[in-house]
């Protein structure tokens, strides 16, 4: 029978969950690949975490590289335990002790290097303070930006899979409306941008959603122990965003 953790190839070259990912890490058999790809996916909700804890924005960049610092020094990865369930929970734990012991023994911070490329902070930096300054305690803000960083995976995966030149220039117009209904006048202004009928894109965009649906469920998935639990996961994200 096969492994139920088992998913689908990705994009990045994994084919894997985020938690044999951590597998891969701590047999050290990739050069560190697998933590880099942690790091580069899931530094957002870390930064939120840092800035709802008090930092300034400078500090918490700084806390950031150094969370991901100490990962790829590896030692946390003895506690790494696939049967606590959720990636999500673990690493929030980990940052939340990791902080702690910051604040005590006052670490200088050292900025630059690292895997996180933070230079990609500026793109993002509106979205992140938006929750950041939010009235939510850390851990609800950090799994708001973990929620929304599940969107946006998502949304890069179904990207790349229309970057073909016959469906780019239709997904780039159409993506905004996968997080929001079209109007009468949106699908107007669609059909004469795009030279396709409302019936076209319409059908386009039920393809579309349920792509996205299901590349959400495939990330949200991958960060479980326990597949079967991804509705509650989800369930539990989708109420993050409500508040």
């Amino acid at each position: 029978m096969p492994d139920a953790r088992a998913q689908e190839s990705t994009p990045d070259g994994f084919d894997s969950t985020n938690w044999s990912l951590i597998v891969s890490a701590q047999r050290n058999t990739d050069q560190g690949a697998a933590l880099n790809l942690l790091c580069q996916r899931y530094w957002r909700p870390i930064y939120v975490f840092a800035r709802r804890e008090g930092l300034a924005a400078h500090d918490a960049e700084d806390a950031t590289q150094e969370f991901f610092a100490h990962i790829l020094e590896r030692a946390w990865l003895d506690r790494a335990d696939v049967a606590r369930g959720s990636f999500r929970g673990f690493l929030r734990t980990l940052l939340r002790h990791f902080l702690a012991n910051r604040r005590r023994v006052a670490a200088a911070a050292k900025r630059g290097g690292g895997p996180v490329r933070l230079a990609e902070l500026a793109a993002d930096r509106d979205e992140l303070e938006q929750v950041a300054a939010t009235d939510l305690d850390p851990a609800l803000a950090y799994d708001r930006m973990w929620a929304l960083s599940v969107r946006r995976l998502a949304l890069e995966r179904l990207g790349a899979e229309q970057s073909d030149a016959a469906h780019a220039r239709r997904f780039a117009a159409l993506r905004p409306f996968l997080v929001r209904a079209p109007a009468s006048e949106d699908y107007d202004r669609l059909a004469a941008e795009l030279g396709q009928t409302r019936n076209q894109l319409s059908v386009a965009l039920h393809r579309l959603s349920r792509r996205y649906t299901e590349l959400i469920r495939a990330e949200v998935r991958s960060t479980l122990a326990n597949p079967a639990d991804v509705d509650t996961e989800l369930r539990q994200l989708v109420d993050v965003l409500r508040r």
